[in-house]
């Protein structure tokens, strides 16, 4: 399957001529006058045009786009990493996340170690969280429909989509409205990227 279809959000049966109205109107949504000037959404929509861009020329000259795409997948579920629940939870952010795992790297500490002595996390929540860990069961990779494609769009993480879909689980609400909730993704530019209905 083409990488473009995914960005559209088309069929695999989609003609040429649909995706070409499709590619046309999902670029007008995303155009900079429909964004503040320098502003999270412009920025996000910027970067959301030129995966399309990329991939609609390379849809075009009818070439392969040789990106790995990100397939959802009947994988099994497993058990949450620590830094995920953390995330999930809402008790630290994704950068929090990002240093305590290069602070792990270089200590070689367990990363539950290192969250409470940056004290991002206490004794208590580390105990709460491992307990957790061990009866929760999330999607080991990226299901939802929605999250591929902002994935595809270069606006969000596989990890990001994990996190928020193991929120989902839990809250039953959209994932682009998760990942909204975490600053991840501004809703303007999930707004340009909704299907028109």
């Amino acid at each position: 399957m083409h990488k473009i279809l995914s960005l559209l959000n088309l069929p695999e049966s989609a003609s040429k001529d649909a995706v070409k109205q499709a590619y046309s109107a999902l670029k007008r949504k995303l155009d900079n006058k429909n964004f503040t000037a320098g502003s999270k959404a412009a920025i996000q929509a910027t970067t959301c045009r030129n995966a399309l861009e990329k991939s609609y020329k390379l849809f075009d000259q009818n070439k392969d786009d040789g990106e790995k795409e990100v397939q959802a997948s009947g994988a099994p579920e497993m058990r949450p990493r620590l830094g995920q629940l953390c995330v999930a939870s809402g008790m630290i952010s994704m950068e929090q996340l990002q240093e305590a795992v290069e602070a792990q790297v270089t200590e070689n500490l367990p990363l539950g170690e290192v969250l409470q002595k940056k004290q991002f996390i206490s004794q208590a929540e580390l105990d709460g969280l491992l307990l957790g860990q061990e009866i929760i069961d999330v999607p080991s990779a990226c299901k939802d429909p929605d999250g591929i494609r902002l994935v595809l769009f270069d606006l969000v993480t596989e990890e990001m989509v994990l996190i928020a879909q193991m929120e989902q689980k839990a809250q039953g609400k959209p994932i682009g409205e998760l990942m909204s909730r975490h600053g991840w993704i501004d809703p303007a530019v999930l707004e340009a990227l909704s299907p028109d209905v």
